[in-house]
């Protein structure tokens, strides 16, 4: 189980693998699907979270933002996604201040973060 192989962007470079591996041990061999389950709910859940968090910004509504920032962060550290994760509490902690200052820098960083999780997540999926 060592994932020493970080040069490519396979789930090891991206993912944290023990996540990942403590999802797969909770299913264990009575529900295998349970990994691959929690990964569909995520794939179907955050690109709405993500939506949110734009619109929430365009229209100044910080609740929203800092709702989705905390739903996408807790989801994403919920699939090993730590880069989605950690670029989403920092927006939640900039909106809980009730600003949105510094959060439009952010958002590239976190559709970069949402592009890879997804990419390796669905490899996982297979």
């Amino acid at each position: 189980m060592n994932s020493s192989n970080h040069a490519g962007a396979g789930p090891s470079s991206v993912l944290d693998m023990e996540v990942i591996d403590g999802l797969r041990e909770l299913g264990g061999d009575d529900d295998p699907g349970l990994l691959l389950e929690v990964i569909g709910m995520f794939l179907e859940d955050a690109p709405t979270r993500i939506l949110e968090i734009q619109q929430g910004l365009a229209r100044g509504d910080i609740k929203l933002l800092e709702r989705a920032a905390h739903s996408l962060k807790s989801a994403s550290a919920n699939v090993g996604a730590m880069q989605l994760s950690t670029v989403c509490k920092r927006i939640e902690e900039i909106a809980r201040q009730q600003k949105s200052d510094g959060i439009a820098e952010l958002i590239p960083e976190s559709n970069r973060a949402w592009t890879e999780a997804a990419h390796a997540l669905r490899s996982i999926q297979g």
